[in-house]
């Protein structure tokens, strides 16, 4: 537990570290950061062990979620991913703005903190720690309460090759994370939505920016021109990987009437043939229990036994199974008509997160796909895109906003700076003095910034013939008339 009281004191040397680190170019600090990659590479069995021993996951989903995919992270966000936010030129026409050049800078936040659940305890901090130092920002991080020992890993490996003051952990419950944001600049928050609804209420009080990725009851939609085995295989990871604690997992099925009968069957019988290590917490354990007697109650049939996998089936809509976020390894599939019916039953969500979409038919996988309300769409895959540090990870609705990954990430953390310069002698057009001359340039140049072809040709010499006129006017009137 950290000492909250001390976090002001720690948050100015972290200040003071960050004016020194932004100052650096940024191929400087794609370098150090390259190297704390590296260094989180040659831990990679530690860290893994690290994770199933605070999580209690299956070794293969601590290397694969928590571990392998960390070296991409590293790799795009000291290598390509830089582009975004390198400076660039601004397109300024030396015809409509002449003797003008400009730049788009784009300076850090400053202290950005990030908070973080418990469900991939090294994946989920590496999407924001990564960005945000390499655009120049300190990073206050408050790991789970539920993961500490990852999170001082992941920080280790940082501070060994980072100058001091640009990482700072903060271990604790509620206080810490409110004690993160009150002195951030921007929070990047991922949790429950109970949580996440408080985080937005603090930061907007103080009128700080943050991202929330949130909760999810994500749908996968399975048609009977789907390739069965894969898509059993495909919906049953992405149900039990991780004993279904991702945002992302398959929480509920809708699948076409006219395989419902031989997906089912196939799903029970797979089912059978894996185990799940149990969810993380009691807390967790509460609310897949809790899910289930919900169902069980409302006549779901349960094809397996919790603790374990479990496919149900003939489960109402409003089961709690059906609408709140589950978090566990339960798997809910219901019979839909046609695909009509099933991106209607998919939608209707207060989430957003993710939909997979399971047939050979691309053309019409492409229509669902425009059709699904969720931020993320596979077609054929599922629930594993978070991985790729070039794709938007973003969700709808009560699924949160903001994003992370891409391009679009890393502009949460950074503040554009728009620099332009004017070697022009002439004053401008619309500067004094106002008069019918003036107004009839404006005439002028609306008609050659509308004109084409031709046209536009002749309109220029008159623009640039009345454009002499105007500042011989504005000589005359406002300066010496030399």
């Amino acid at each position: 537990m950290s000492d909250v009281a001390q976090i002001s004191g720690l948050v100015q040397a972290m200040r003071e570290a960050q004016r020194d680190w932004a100052a650096q170019p940024i191929e400087a600090r794609a370098r150090l950061l390259a190297r704390v990659g590296q260094r989180l590479a040659d831990r990679g069995e530690e860290l893994a062990r690290v994770v199933c021993e605070e999580t209690r996951k299956a070794p293969t989903d601590a290397w694969f979620a928590d571990v392998v995919g960390n070296a991409e992270l590293f790799s795009w966000w000291t290598g390509p991913g830089l582009a975004a936010i390198r400076e660039q030129k601004a397109p300024i026409s030396a015809l409509k703005m002449p003797g003008k050049k400009a730049t788009l800078r784009y300076e850090p936040k400053g202290v950005i903190g990030l908070i973080t659940p418990w469900n991939y305890p090294a994946a989920i901090p590496l999407r924001t720690l990564i960005p945000a130092l390499v655009a120049g920002n300190a990073v206050l991080f408050k790991p789970s309460e539920v993961t500490p020992r990852t999170g001082d890993l992941i920080v280790e490996a940082f501070q060994a090759e980072l100058p001091g003051g640009l990482l700072t952990v903060v271990h604790g419950r509620q206080e810490a994370g409110e004690a993160v944001i009150d002195h951030a600049d921007h929070v990047v928050f991922t949790g429950s939505v109970a949580t996440g609804r408080k985080v937005a209420v603090q930061c907007a009080e103080q009128l700080k920016t943050v991202s929330l990725e949130l909760g999810g009851k994500d749908a996968a939609i399975v048609l009977d021109d789907c390739d069965l085995d894969r898509t059993v295989q495909g919906v049953l990871w992405g149900a039990m990987a991780n004993s279904g604690q991702n945002c992302a997992s398959v929480e509920r099925v809708y699948v076409q009437g006219g395989i419902h009968k031989r997906f089912v069957e196939a799903m029970v019988a797979a089912a059978g043939k894996i185990t799940v290590a149990p969810v993380a917490t009691d807390a967790q354990d509460a609310i897949v229990r809790r899910h289930l007697d919900d169902a069980t109650a409302r006549g779901a049939k349960l094809h397996g036994t919790y603790p374990g996998p479990v496919i149900l089936t003939d489960v109402p809509d409003d089961a709690l199974v059906m609408t709140e976020e589950t978090f566990g390894p339960l798997c809910p599939i219901v019979s839909v008509a046609d695909s009509r019916e099933a991106i209607r039953k998919a939608n209707a969500s207060r989430y957003g997160l993710t939909t997979s979409l399971w047939t050979q038919d691309i053309p019409r996988a492409r229509t669902l796909a425009s059709q699904a309300q969720t931020g993320v769409v596979t077609i054929n895959n599922v629930s594993f895109t978070g991985a790729m540090p070039f794709a938007p990870w973003s969700g709808r609705r009560e699924s949160g906003h903001g994003v992370t990954n891409s391009h679009l990430a890393i502009m949460e953390m950074v503040q554009p700076k728009f620099v332009l310069f004017d070697d022009a002698k002439a004053p401008e057009a619309w500067w004094f003095p106002f008069s019918d001359q003036a107004v009839a340039l404006a005439r002028q140049s609306l008609a050659w910034l509308t004109a084409s072809g031709l046209s536009k040709v002749g309109k220029t010499f008159g623009l640039l013939g009345m454009q002499k006129k105007r500042i011989a006017e504005q000589k005359k009137t406002m300066g010496s008339g030399k």
